[in-house]
């Protein structure tokens, strides 16, 4: 019984206590039958009792069939599809009106905001690393054959239009820029350091310098003797001229590999000099381009280019069903290039909607209109959604969802119901006695 009544809530305490009180006042009525402040307490006790009664089957009528009474009770289950209709308009033309969601649109700083959120690092990252794998399915996406008739038609055109001249001039001013040229000049030097220091290039030298010496004395019979005397007399010792000859050159070696030393800039600017003269003399416009046109229709572009992006797209498939980056785990170089790449124009992008008035209203507008049209279609959606969920909740639940929310006010109605009706009660006792 403790246990029955700790699960009764306040309105059924009320009206228990009501039905306590009115069998005490009847109690009292019938023992002292004829006083008056007996038949009033029992009169007040009765109307308390019957608003209280009255009160609970009115409440009890909204969800059940109080007492197994059929007729106008469980209101709510019995207009459920009226229920569930005035929800559906509740929620979209009250909380996802047009004016309520226009009117907190304006509040809402979008640009801003979604500028901020650009700016992370971490959002940055993602989208970059996003948009890698937008071309990579992209490219998957793509016709093959296509992709590479146009990339070689492409290359092809592009050699074509090359002047090799322009390409010379461009690759000097790349080496000197750059400093590769002082780097490819000390390397071609410790490359030949070895092969000048070898013993086949002392007897190269001392054979060079026997045939000079010959050249020098032939059809002279006296230089022939004099020379011959000089070599008897160690006066002369080709052996000896060819290891000065060869220490000679291993030093121009050394100081042709030392990075600024005069020897190295001496031999760049004549080499700069002489490329210049090349490159405008006529014999060798006429041959660069006769080599280039040569080179341009023996080249199998195409067929390199078909095979490579065969290639490139059976790896991306592979990859893309392993759920790999394949450019990072193949191409890791052109993955990081590609990513400053993008990276760079991500950046110039946000910056100038930052800078460009025109552009950032342009924007901001644009974003207005994607989300308020977004919203409004939403307003339909929701409507479904909410007609859906109710729809499919028993009469219990749905009893239960509509109580739980007016819980208190309803244990409230029931209580006044048995208060109200003991001062009515009260009352009209009083208005009795007045006319009796």
């Amino acid at each position: 019984m403790a246990f029955l009544w700790k699960d009764w809530n306040s309105a059924d305490k009320t009206l228990l206590a009501a039905f306590a009180i009115f069998v005490l006042a009847l109690a009292t009525h019938l023992y002292s039958p004829g006083n008056r402040f007996a038949e009033g307490f029992l009169f007040c006790a009765e109307a308390a009792l019957v608003g209280g009664i009255a009160d609970w089957f009115a409440v009890t009528a909204l969800f059940k069939k109080p007492l197994g009474f059929p007729w106008h009770t469980a209101i709510l289950p019995r207009r459920r599809p009226q229920f569930v209709k005035a929800c559906v308009t509740m929620v979209q033309k009250e909380f996802f009106s047009r004016r309520k969601i226009f009117h907190h649109l304006e509040k809402f700083h979008l640009l801003p905001t979604l500028l901020a959120w650009l700016k992370e690092p971490a959002t940055k990252e993602q989208l970059t690393h996003q948009m890698i794998h937008y071309l990579r399915d992209f490219l998957l996406r793509q016709d093959a054959d296509a992709q590479s008739s146009t990339l070689a038609a492409k290359l092809r055109e592009a050699v074509e239009d090359v002047e090799p001249e322009d390409l010379f001039g461009a690759l000097g001013r790349w080496l000197q820029e750059s400093g590769r040229d002082h780097e490819a000049l000390a390397r071609i030097a410790e490359m030949l350091r070895p092969r000048i220091a070898s013993d086949e290039t002392h007897a190269y030298l001392r054979q060079m310098l026997e045939r000079y010496e010959k050249t020098q004395t032939e059809g002279n019979a006296f230089g022939q003797f004099l020379a011959m005397l000089a070599e008897a007399t160690h006066i002369v010792d080709l052996d000896e001229a060819a290891d000065i000859m060869q220490r000679q050159l291993l030093a121009m070696a050394d100081e042709l590999a030392e990075a600024g030393s005069p020897l190295q800039e001496n031999v760049l600017a004549l080499f700069y000099e002489q490329a210049a003269v090349l490159n405008g003399d006529m014999d060798f416009h006429l041959m660069t381009h006769e080599l280039k046109d040569s080179i341009t229709s023996e080249l199998p572009i195409e067929f390199v280019t078909s095979e490579a992006l065969q290639h490139l797209r059976e790896h991306f498939a592979a990859d893309k069903a392993r759920s790999v980056d394949p450019l990072e785990e193949h191409l890791p170089m052109l993955h990081s290039r590609l990513a400053v790449l993008l990276q760079g124009e991500y950046d110039r992008a946000i910056a100038l909607i930052e800078t460009d008035a025109e552009l950032r209203k342009s924007v901001g507008h644009f974003l207005y209109d994607i989300i308020a049209r977004s919203m409004l279609h939403a307003q339909a959606l929701v409507g479904v959604i909410v007609e859906r969920v109710l729809s499919r909740l028993t009469d219990e639940q749905l009893n239960h969802l509509v109580y739980d929310k007016v819980e208190p006010d309803l244990l409230w109605i029931r209580m006044n119901g048995s208060i109200v009706g003991a001062g009515i009660g009260l009352v009209m006792y009083l208005l009795l006695l007045l006319f009796h």
